[in-house]
């Protein structure tokens, strides 16, 4: 390589360095105003979603989004900074006139002159022309700033007013009926602590579970179980205080074969209140289980007094009525036996005289069929 080349070389290589200097220098100018502008910008949408606790402050969208932003800015400065970039062309005016050359290298970069001896120190060309690198870190300072006090400082979170939580309505419905009956005092206080707890067991599932076909089916077990019980329960009262009524104010009156309907119904009706899912009051169990009511029938009150033993029917009479309201009697076609006062019993106690309603011990004996060539008529 000939000296002119080298120094052709050297002069222009110290050229472009000062282009780039001055080049980054006018793109850092374009871009420190646009840098803080946009962070604070950012820092401010931060501060709000965080206030509000919206859930895009855990997605991955919102620091690509922020980073998408401040790319928009470093290339729209560089893009606004473009127009007064320098050329090499520039850098070699730039050290003629810092060095006093007197357009040497100008005229040699077009061939007419010799290129001038390069400088054997190249910082000598570049004085002057040094990074102010505090005025140059400033606006990136702030942006990050701006932006870690927006995610770091603690402030208070104002939550959108969550909506409850819709369980299904079967809880509730079973909820209903054991306050019902709680308020009635009719069940046994465990019997009724044990509902409780299993209705209780359901909503301690996630609420994500509440509605799975296994929550669901445990859900209609309990409840269809549960109104079984209770329906169940107050046929039973029902049955006892119909059969009280009809003895007590009835038992001189009615036949023999009608009387031990009566008092077989009633016994009946005690053993399945004892046997019930849901065990009846003991207290009321105990009045049901004093009373003998084969004296009863002969108008013996067996030490319980007439008004004692109404009030025990208008206590049945209540206990049944509650037990009907859980479970709206006629639904599906069932309900409760209805509770007979006045006519309506004595109609009741005359239908029991009558003929009956058919089966094995009644009717009027073998149907005509025979064997052999008789023809047997069934029409």
């Amino acid at each position: 390589m000939s000296e002119q080349e080298a120094a052709a070389q050297t002069w222009r290589s110290l050229a472009r360095r000062i282009v780039r200097k001055v080049n980054v220098g006018w793109w850092l100018q374009r871009l420190s105003p646009l840098l803080i502008l946009g962070s604070l910008i950012i820092a401010a949408a931060i501060l709000i979603l965080r206030s509000q606790a919206h859930p895009y402050l855990g997605s991955p969208w919102l620091p690509a989004g922020g980073g998408a932003a401040l790319l928009a800015i470093v290339l729209g400065s560089w893009l606004l900074a473009r127009r007064q970039f320098l050329k090499e062309k520039d850098g070699l005016v730039r050290l003629e006139d810092r060095l006093r050359l007197r357009n040497a290298l100008t005229t040699a970069a077009q061939g007419i002159g010799q290129w001038p001896e390069a400088p054997s120190d190249s910082r000598l060309a570049e004085a002057g022309w040094r990074m102010n690198w505090l005025r140059v870190l400033a606006p990136f300072a702030i942006a990050i700033l701006a932006i870690a006090a927006a995610v770091l400082v603690p402030i208070a979170t104002v939550e959108a007013a969550r909506p409850p939580a819709s369980e299904p309505l079967a809880w509730a419905q079973m909820d209903d009926w054991m306050e019902l009956l709680d308020e009635e005092d009719l069940i046994d206080d465990q019997a009724i602590e044990e509902v409780k707890e299993k209705i209780e067991e359901l909503r301690q599932q996630p609420e994500n579970e509440w509605f799975s076909h296994s929550s669901l089916e445990a859900t209609d077990t309990l409840r269809q179980t549960l109104q079984q019980q209770i329906q169940g329960l107050g046929a039973e009262l029902a049955i006892a205080e119909r059969d009280l009524n009809a003895l007590q104010n009835f038992g001189d009156q009615i036949g023999e074969e009608t009387k031990e309907k009566l008092l077989n119904e009633y016994d009946q009706a005690l053993q399945n209140l004892a046997l019930s899912g849901l065990p009846l009051n003991p207290e009321l169990m105990n009045a049901l289980k004093g009373i003998d009511p084969k004296q009863l029938s002969q108008g013996q009150m067996n030490g319980m007094s007439a008004e004692q033993l109404q009030q025990l029917r208008e206590a049945l009479q209540k206990a049944a009525q509650a037990c009907s309201q859980c479970n709206n009697p006629g639904q599906n076609g069932e309900g409760l036996p209805k509770l007979c006062e006045g006519d309506a019993l004595a109609a009741f106690l005359k239908q029991c005289q009558g003929p009956g309603r058919g089966g094995i011990t009644r009717g009027p004996g073998e149907a005509p069929l025979f064997l052999g060539d008789k023809e047997t008529n069934l029409k």
